[in-house]
């Protein structure tokens, strides 16, 4: 067998297209997470509301009355998955960062 080695395209391929996508999923991870983590604008409000809604409509449209009587998550639930997505975008931000910096 004869092999032929020659560089690979990767060796000078420029990672601008991940360092945007990295940098918007983080903005968008840390802008979306805090406002559910510190409740900015009622944001856990209006989520536990429409989840509410949500439940009655299958409800009805069910005809199972008694998942409209579920109890609800609490707003304690959601401050925690906000905190975790803006710890993550956090840490994508700070991923794109070392890439670009390297």
């Amino acid at each position: 067998m004869i092999m032929i080695a020659r560089s690979s395209a990767a060796d000078t391929s420029d990672p601008t297209g991940v360092l945007f996508l990295l940098i918007a999923l983080g903005a968008a991870g840390v802008y979306f997470g805090g406002r559910l983590a510190f409740n900015l604008g009622g944001a856990v409000d209006s989520m536990l509301e429409r989840r509410r809604a949500a439940l009655e409509l299958r409800a009805q449209r069910t005809g199972n009355l008694s998942l409209a009587e579920t109890g609800s998550l609490s707003p304690g639930f959601f401050k925690f998955v906000g905190s975790v997505s803006a710890v993550a975008g956090l840490a994508l931000l700070a991923l794109s960062l070392i890439l670009a910096t390297d």
